[in-house]
């Protein structure tokens, strides 16, 4: 575990992150007091921000990581809004318990986005350890969006810190990287509304596929997909057949048409 005590203070010692903890402090008023980012990719690589300094040296210095089931491998997290207490592992809500009995920090939600190198992650704990704090933080959801987008706007230079200083999970965590979680999300109606519109087929596609389509609807070739997402350039061939198949299309051009279609609609945002 000592590659993350390194990851953690080669970007805790970086004055840009002093400038970062100043660009959350509006978050105060919900009272959150610990926002966390992350992102996986595919390969297994690990990136992370963390706002509750002292949170995230215990955290790191005791090994506990590998409990948080939201740090698996991106094909196997659900996406969307994630509640942070749903994990029935004794292990994990014994993490919990340490969080907010030592350090009042009650995990609430995680905000999983799918990305075309694996996932990223948006995480909120406030103060606040009553029956109604997650849904207080679900009312606030379009403010917190907004807020992402604005802190990651502000903090460039620390996300292109952090991003050269990963840690691979597969390699840390080996086989448990690999495990599907059983954390429900919370219902919505962005299905309903896309099966109404008419999109029925992309239900159809696996998340890799999903991955793939993001591509696609840029025009991107098979070989230059195939570096991006470490695959072969014939593994990326037989995906496309297999998505044009899905999708009902006959050519590249329709292909790549209905896929921008796709993008369009902020279904895989």
């Amino acid at each position: 575990m000592k590659l993350f005590q390194e990851m953690l203070r080669k970007v805790s010692s970086s004055p840009y992150y002093n400038q970062m903890i100043k660009t959350v402090m509006p978050l105060h008023s919900f009272g959150i007091n610990h926002f966390w980012y992350y992102k996986i990719t595919f390969s297994g690589d690990y990136s992370y921000l963390g706002t509750h300094s002292a949170w995230n040296e215990f955290c790191f210095d005791n090994n506990m990581l590998s409990y948080f089931s939201c740090l698996r491998h991106p094909d196997y997290l659900q996406k969307g809004i994630n509640l942070m207490k749903t994990n029935v592992d004794k292990n994990y809500k014994k993490v919990l318990d340490i969080a907010w009995n030592d350090f009042q920090i009650n995990f609430n939600i995680n905000l999983i986005y799918n990305t075309t190198e694996g996932v990223e992650a948006y995480g909120f704990a406030t103060r606040f350890n009553d029956p109604y704090a997650e849904q207080r933080l679900l009312n606030e959801l379009p403010a917190l969006r907004f807020f992402i987008k604005k802190f990651r706007k502000e903090n460039k230079k620390i996300f292109d810190l952090i991003d050269d200083h990963p840690v691979n999970l597969s390699k840390q965590f080996g086989s448990l990287f690999y495990e599907q979680p059983t954390i429900p999300v919370v219902p919505n109606k962005k299905d309903e509304f896309m099966k109404k519109m008419g999109f029925n087929e992309i239900f159809s596609l696996t998340p890799r596929e999903s991955d793939l389509v993001k591509f696609l609807s840029n025009g991107y070739p098979a070989h230059y997909i195939a570096t991006k997402l470490e695959l072969s350039k014939r593994t990326v061939e037989n995906y496309i057949v297999t998505i044009k198949c899905k999708l009902g299309c006959t050519s590249k051009v329709e292909l790549i048409q209905k896929a921008q279609e796709i993008i369009s609609t902020g279904y895989f945002d």
